[in-house]
């Protein structure tokens, strides 16, 4: 599968709640929420690791989407991601990439076939 970025970069195609949700897949959910509650200190149950991919507007969404000022951005902007953005990359994309240098490698490959 070709990756499928979300707004920020990520790739969705690889995130255990996309491919829990996308294969009904009980064992995955199972085994990612104990370390997604860890990794983030809260409280993350199985039944939250699902997740349609960011950039798809209707169907189920990890929690923090609703939430996330990269995604609210992008979507008023109407960009496919933030690599799109004139602006690229902003401070609030630049420091997020501080912590997940591959979703900023993602993006910048995406740049480069534009």
């Amino acid at each position: 599968m070709s990756k499928m970025l979300s707004y920020c970069g990520l790739d969705c195609s690889a995130c255990p709640a996309y491919l829990a949700h996308r294969n009904n897949d009980q064992v995955l959910r199972e085994k990612t929420a104990p370390e997604w509650s860890k990794m983030y200190g809260a409280d993350i149950k199985p039944a939250d690791i699902n997740c349609v991919g960011c950039t798809v507007d209707q169907g189920v969404h990890i929690g923090h989407c609703s939430e996330c000022e990269l995604r609210e951005c992008a979507t008023y902007r109407t960009l496919a991601n933030c690599g799109e953005c004139p602006e690229y990359a902003c401070e609030k994309l630049r420091v997020f990439h501080q912590s997940v240098p591959a979703a900023k490698a993602n993006l910048d490959d995406f740049r480069k076939t534009r």
